[in-house]
C-alpha cells in the first residue's frame, strides 16, 4: 500500500503524559469538537468511545501520510498532551 496516497486510517486514542491535568475534561471536549468539525468537512468517517476508556477512537479518510500528520498536530488533546494515538491502522475502502 502506498500511503502517500488517499487512504483511511483508525486511530486509537489513549492517556497521554498530561492526562492528570485538572482542564483534561476541557481538552478531551475540544478533541470532541475537532474531530466533528473535520466529519463535517468529510474527512471523519466514524468516531467512537473506547469501551472502559475515556478516550476515543477515529476513522479518517485522508488523502497521504502528510495529512494525518497535520490533523494530528492540531488536535486539542494531543497538543496539550491530555492523549496521545497508540495504534494508527492504515485501512482502503
Amino acid at each position: 500500500m502506498n500511503y502517500g496516497q488517499p487512504h483511511g486510517v483508525l486511530l486509537f486514542f489513549a492517556k497521554g503524559r498530561n492526562w492528570p491535568r485538572e482542564d483534561r475534561k476541557a481538552c478531551l471536549a475540544a478533541q470532541k469538537e475537532f474531530y466533528h468539525q473535520l466529519q463535517q468537512q468529510g474527512k471523519v468517517l466514524q468516531t467512537g468511545q473506547q469501551i472502559h476508556e475515556e478516550c476515543l477512537f477515529v476513522s479518517l479518510s485522508i488523502s497521504s501520510d502528510a495529512e494525518l500528520c497535520a490533523i494530528l498536530a492540531n488536535d486539542p488533546a494531543i497538543r496539550a498532551e491530555i492523549s496521545q494515538v497508540i495504534h494508527a491502522v492504515p485501512f482502503t475502502s
